[in-house]
């Protein structure tokens, strides 16, 4: 077999329809009870619009990347002890990670009365921040810490569960993860819709 990758989407049209096409055959799994791939489709989800709320707060220049700019990366360090001066490293890779690095934005625009303008990419993300629902967007990470739970035992240990036991309320919470997954997505359009933090350190829309 390849090592090759999988062809990317190359641009906002093909995203787009691979976007449409997964939300298609997750509607068609879950009324089919084929709640294994539903889940799959909801994680991807998850983790893709995670991806792109970072994307729109400057961390990464380029959508493939999984490193952070080194125009932003000592400003991004910096929010990020703020709240978590364990040692531990920020992860691009994980969704874990990509939740952690949201939630130290979030609490760094909480605790931050002010950026001055000459500050510019600080300025911007604190200002764009403000559009957000950070309050739910906490909340739904504390929801989605529990349903990633839930979806790690059932995908690595679904063949040592009880049968009865394990479709028990497995469609009901693979809804519930879309659920949270469209919310991140409601919060990633405010933030593509006035894209201020890319622009204004001139990241191209990529």
């Amino acid at each position: 077999m390849s090592d090759e990758k999988i062809k990317q989407a190359n641009n906002n049209k093909e995203r787009q329809e691979t976007y449409a096409r997964q939300l298609a055959r997750y509607k068609k799994a879950m009324k089919e009870e084929f709640y294994f791939e539903a889940m799959l489709i909801v994680y991807s989800m998850m983790e893709d619009r995670l991806k792109s709320i970072l994307f729109y707060a400057g961390v990464c220049q380029n959508r493939t990347d999984n490193k952070i700019s080194s125009i932003t990366k000592s400003q991004i360090n910096e929010i990020y002890r703020q709240k978590f001066d364990d040692g531990s490293q920020i992860k691009l890779s994980t969704i874990t990670g990509k939740m952690k690095l949201i939630s130290s934005f979030i609490d760094w625009e909480i605790n931050t009365e002010q950026v001055e303008k000459d500050d510019v990419y600080l300025y911007e993300l604190k200002t764009l921040m403000e559009d957000l629902d950070v309050g739910g967007i906490l909340e739904t990470f504390e929801k989605m810490s529990d349903w990633l739970r839930y979806r790690n035992e059932i995908i690595h240990a679904s063949m040592n569960k009880n049968i009865d036991a394990l479709y028990e309320n497995l469609g009901e919470n693979v809804s519930k993860g879309m659920e949270y997954a469209r919310f991140l997505d409601d919060q990633e359009k405010i933030m593509k819709k006035s894209n201020r933090v890319r622009k204004a350190l001139g990241f191209k829309d990529k």
